[in-house]
């Protein structure tokens, strides 16, 4: 029910009950000469109408009540984690029980469960349960068909065997980022330099059409950058904290675009940032020996060639924070959390945890990463995807591709480049965000 139900719903009940009342009392009014028993009778049934309205009136109240506390605000939008979870029957179970189980009766798998959701009526979850395996284990070996009549598909972590060693670069790589995925928007970079668009375009972020010669591009919440050929850079879209001010930049090898804020990293290894600086995440000027960078909501975190992290602005650190890592190999950064890739493959997170997007901790193989709003995608050395956190629009739902060469994360959407130049999207699709069949002839930058 909606506020509004729960107003019509005591302006009627009052309406009748009152007339009803109005009524009874108008009839016990002409009896009272003639037959004052019956007058009573009258006066009864008024007073029971008046009784009867006042739980038609707290009925109305509590929704009322009901929907005001479930509001919700921009922020929370966009923030699931203060969604109450409703566990119901409604469970599918997915193929991630660890592989070659030692004669044990149960073991963890993971599992996910329905819950309520203002942007979805089918959200799910992933949490890690105990539950017994042996009536699932042919199931899951044929790919996870059990609970399949119930509820949409979605993915829960996978498990991969062999570990993946990506080497940490000695030096500022060149940027591989030939597909972005923003707030409302997605990207792509054709193999002729120009770049291909969709989705929401209010602020003028999908005005690309003139861009040639593109390395790669970036997308913040409303604005899009291009970096060149020539390590120059350009922006379009909305501009209201100077996120699009990269022209006079030079000699950039690698961009990032948080909500607000634009990053780059020079060929020197110094950085450059430009934005909102409420929380400091432009504050990089002193960053030397840098080698990648990334950009958040409202942080800028960067991979040394030692393999340690810098980041500024807002604290995410967590428990012991980003300066802990060591061997790093890849960083990316989320709304609220920050995502690092180990030189052997495997991954660590903090920050943020309230929808499971750092339950990274069991990941193995991968070779890239890429963080969303509330969730985390990363690609393994086969091609293929896992990914973890709020899964509200089926942003999380990329286990069924192959072949894959790059990733992107957007707000709610999830964005992938596969080996034949082409890119597949999941999530939500509200402003055309996921429309990329027509995306063909990307650059695949290895």
């Amino acid at each position: 029910m909606s506020e509004q139900t729960g107003k019509k719903l005591k302006i009627l009940s009052s309406i009748v009950f009152s007339a009803q009342a109005a009524i009874y009392l108008i009839f016990a009014f002409f009896f009272m000469r003639d037959n004052i028993a019956l007058a009573f009778i009258f006066v009864a049934l008024a007073s029971a109408s008046l009784v009867l309205l006042v739980p038609f009136i707290k009925i109305a109240d509590a929704v009322c009540a009901m929907t005001e506390q479930n509001a919700m605000s921009l922020t929370d939008m966009y923030a699931p984690a203060y969604i109450e979870t409703t566990v119901t029957d409604n469970i599918r179970v997915t193929k991630a029980v660890d592989p070659e189980p030692e004669d044990m009766e149960t073991k963890q798998i993971r599992v996910g469960v329905k819950r309520s959701s203002p942007m979805s009526e089918d959200f799910t979850r992933e949490i890690s349960i105990a539950k017994e395996i042996k009536a699932m284990a042919s199931e899951a070996e044929d790919g996870a068909e059990a609970g399949e009549e119930q509820g949409d598909e979605f993915h829960a972590t996978t498990m991969i065997e062999k570990p993946f060693f990506n080497p940490i670069p000695s030096k500022p790589r060149e940027s591989t980022a030939t597909v972005a995925a923003g707030g409302l928007h997605t990207l792509a970079v054709k193999e002729n330099g120009s770049v291909l668009v969709t989705g929401h375009n209010n602020y003028g972020q999908c005005n690309v059409d003139e861009w040639e010669n593109v390395m790669a591009v970036a997308a913040g919440s409303y604005h899009t950058v291009a970096l060149f050929t020539s390590g120059t850079c350009a922006a379009v879209g909305y501009n209201g904290n100077r996120q699009c001010d990269v022209e006079g930049w030079s000699a950039i090898c690698e961009i990032d675009a948080g909500v607000a804020h634009t990053v780059g990293l020079r060929l020197d290894g110094t950085c450059v940032a430009t934005g909102d600086n409420t929380y400091g995440q432009c504050n990089v000027e002193g960053w030397t020996d840098i080698v990648s960078i990334c950009a958040g909501y409202n942080c800028t975190a960067a991979l040394r060639s030692d393999g340690t992290v810098l980041a500024a602005g807002l604290n995410i650190s967590g428990d012991g924070g980003a300066a802990r890592w060591q061997d790093i190999a890849g960083i990316t950064a989320g709304s609220l959390h920050l995502v690092g890739l180990k030189k052997n493959g495997c991954c660590v997170a903090m920050g943020n945890n309230s929808n499971g997007q750092c339950d990274v901790g069991r990941w193995s193989g991968i070779k890239a990463i890429a963080a969303g709003n509330y969730h985390t995608v990363g690609l393994s050395k086969d091609g293929t995807c896992v990914a973890t956190g709020y899964n509200g629009y089926g942003q999380c739902n990329v286990h069924r591709w192959t072949g894959i060469k790059a990733i992107a994360a957007g707000r709610n959407h999830t964005v992938a480049l596969n080996k034949y130049g082409k890119v597949l999207a999941v999530g939500d699709n509200t402003n055309g965000q996921c429309e990329t069949k027509d995306f063909d002839d990307i650059h695949i930058a290895e």
